[in-house]
């Protein structure tokens, strides 16, 4: 495709940014301002479900702002949202990879597979918190189901078997059972969770625990403050059992990972292996730590019993609430969280421990509808919050699928979720191993990698679109010009449908003039090309 140069000069000015507009109500003493309802609307439906809401639900909310949590409440229902909150769940989870210690060759698949593969892998776990969330099942659920999700290539390669009655989902996930003799315990008894946290001869399954307790407890072991008295080196072994720097940790974690060698694997690299639970095995861990399993002082019998332990302990719900909070304010949670955090909390308990809610409360908190700050706000409060997110590239594909039919892949790879063959790390996303948390604004990389996905979109909008009788997006005829009611009522429509602001008669003038010069030159097609890849890539657009 031949790119316009005006369309081309349409940089991003995304570093100066300063905030969205505000919206009518009044601010509170903290400073900051909540983000107009439509605008709103759009945070909530590219967080939950990756798209832009309707003209239809933006009518809906500017004319009654109450209807923000029924809208979203539908959006969190709706078929498109565990594809994305698989994505959010995998900036923290970090399961999600290119690479593992198996892939698809090893299984005699081609490398056209190996993105598929390798992302069914890594969803594995998440796919399976996802459901939960969206069936709105107690959250105790992620660690104590019988089932997984499975998609039918890891149901061809791993021991799986559908759960009867089980109906595929609009994603290609559906539930299932292995039939390898492992225990029930939700994520925790998933090859994905286990293929992305492996372990080694002397690690022991330490490394596994402490990833459980950092995600599904939100207390990170591994940042413990660690103070030795002696200075000589000792033997690793002899310092876990008599070094009190280390014994005051591992008197916790080793009782934990002696519960985990049902996944210890004798041979690695070996899908065979990997893939299978070795019920066999579970009594290597007490043998090999020198203790029984335990959970922080409660003798247990195994994997088993992990899960029940874990849905027990307040600190497992609490997590629900800080991390849901975390990952949907786009910032740590903090000491002056505790509060609002505290609140989250006792409401989801209340409940009855029910996801939906908690999210649902997480989308009103002020910190998610920040929109700009005022005069009252303090240095603490700019440099903490965040009123403009970036999209990542996960909502990028999503997005630009939804929009103008998009399927932005080569070779089988899907180029923004990959990095093997693809941009996902240039575009600002997470890897998942060694690029852990999303960028939060924009740099060179970025800027080329939205500027090629917003090229390549309004490519395919227009050609899908564009003279067409059942057009989705671009409905003007090819014959419109800039001045005439058609031409201009699309712009418009374009403006409030992308942005969920209302165009300024200026913007109008202004694009119709971009419009003329490149339909000069190039034709119809052309310029209606440059002015949506202009739209595409207005700092409006790209961020949220």
């Amino acid at each position: 495709m031949r790119v316009p140069k005006l369309a081309m000069l349409a940089f991003l000015a995304l570093a100066t940014c300063s905030g969205e507009e505000p919206n009518d109500t009044a601010p509170g003493p903290s400073g900051m301002a909540p983000l107009a309802s439509p605008r709103l609307l759009r945070r909530i439906s590219l967080d939950v479900r990756g798209t832009l809401p309707s003209i239809e639900d933006l009518d809906a909310v500017e004319a009654d702002p109450s209807r923000l949590r029924e809208l979203a409440s539908g959006y969190v229902n709706g078929p498109a949202f565990e594809d994305r909150f698989t994505s959010l769940l995998a900036e923290r989870w970090h399961t999600v990879m290119d690479t593992y210690e198996v892939g698809a060759l090893d299984y005699g698949m081609t490398t056209e597979r190996s993105d598929e593969f390798a992302h069914a892998v890594g969803e594995e776990p998440l796919r399976l918190i996802a459901h939960v969330v969206h069936d709105n099942l107690p959250w105790s659920e992620i660690v104590t189901a019988d089932y997984t999700m499975t998609t039918p290539l890891l149901a061809e390669l791993w021991p799986l078997e559908p759960v009867e009655g089980a109906e595929e989902e609009g994603t290609g996930w559906k539930k299932a059972r292995y039939t390898d003799g492992r225990p029930a315990a939700g994520v925790l008894a998933t090859n994905g969770f286990y293929w992305r946290y492996v372990t080694n001869v002397s690690n022991k399954s330490r490394g596994r625990v402490a990833a459980i307790s950092r995600l599904l407890l939100c207390t990170d072991i591994l940042a413990r403050p660690v103070v030795f008295e002696r200075s000589q080196v000792l033997d690793p072994e002899e310092a876990i059992r008599t070094e009190p720097a280390c014994v005051t940790c591992h008197v916790t974690v080793d009782p934990l990972a002696a519960s985990m060698f049902g996944f210890w694997w004798t041979i690695q690299y070996n899908p065979y292996e990997m893939q299978n639970y070795h019920p066999e095995r579970e009594r290597l861990g007490p043998e090999l730590l020198g203790t029984e399993p335990g959970y922080f002082g409660t003798t247990m019998g195994g994997l088993v019993d992990v899960g029940y332990y874990l849905s027990e302990d307040p600190r497992f719900s609490k997590c629900a609430a800080e991390s849901m909070a975390e990952q949907l304010w786009h910032r740590p949670v903090g000491f002056e969280d505790y509060e609002t955090i505290d609140t989250l909390w006792r409401s989801f308990e209340e409940g009855g421990g029910l996801p939906q809610p908690l999210l649902l409360d997480v989308l009103e908190s002020e910190s998610y509808q920040v929109g700009s700050f005022t005069e009252e706000a303090t240095a603490d409060t700019r440099a903490k919050e965040v009123p403009a997110r970036l999209l990542t590239p996960n909502q990028q594909r999503l997005l630009f699928g939804e929009l103008a039919g998009l399927q932005w892949t080569q070779n089988g790879f899907t180029q923004l979720e990959n990095d093997k063959v693809g941009f996902r790390d240039l575009a600002g996303g997470v890897d998942g191993y060694t690029v852990t948390s999303p960028q939060s604004s924009p740099g060179l990389t970025w800027v080329l990698a939205n500027k090629r996905a917003a090229q390549a979109a309004a490519y395919t909008l227009v050609a899908r679109d564009l003279g067409q009788p059942e057009a989705a997006v671009l409905t003007v005829p090819p014959t419109a010009r800039p001045g005439e009611a058609e031409f201009d009522a699309q712009l418009e429509a374009l403006h409030w449908r992308l942005y969920a602001e209302h165009a300024a008669p200026e913007w109008v003038t202004e694009t119709g003039a971009l419009w003329t010069d490149v339909e000069l030159t190039l034709g119809a097609t052309e310029a209606w090309e440059a002015v949506l890849e202009m739209m595409l890539r207005d700092p409006l657009m790209v961020t949220y």
